[in-house]
């Protein structure tokens, strides 16, 4: 969206030469520096088209650090998410669940489900030593 005349752009361009191996930031506090003491009317239009050419210029580089935070933050997370499943994953194969088959001593509810007096049922080692302890249920040999 450049309005400038060739020319003007041409001379920038050769005067942003000049600073090519310095920090954007050190350019920016010599070119207001330059403009506050410049007279000519085209020089000074040529410094403010370098000071926009080098602000759009740190505008990029700001941008581009943020989107280079962005995907280290993105992978990061990606990890986080990844690591639990993994390690569930892990557990459930290093701790294979053993499933006990018992009747049922009187009607009761098991996780939700309820089940009639007399019901043998396959439940989990856990769930079993609950129902046993509380009397409701006995193994099956």
């Amino acid at each position: 969206m450049e309005t400038l005349a060739p020319s003007i752009l041409q001379v920038r361009n050769s005067f942003l030469e000049q600073f090519q191996n310095e920090q954007l930031e050190n350019i920016s506090k010599k070119l207001d520096d330059l403009f506050d003491v410049e007279k000519d009317p085209i020089k000074r239009i040529v410094l403010l088209a370098s000071r926009i050419e080098t602000i759009r210029k740190r505008i990029e580089h700001i941008y581009q650090d943020e989107n280079k935070l962005n995907k280290i933050e993105e992978s990061l997370n990606e990890q986080k998410i990844a690591t639990p499943q993994e390690e569930t994953e892990k557990n459930e194969e290093t701790k294979p669940e053993t499933w006990i088959r018992v009747i049922m001593k009187e009607s009761t509810e098991v996780n939700g489900v309820r089940f009639p007096e007399g019901i043998q049922i396959d439940v989990t080692e856990n769930d079993s030593k609950k129902l046993i302890e509380s009397g409701k249920a006995a193994i099956i040999s």
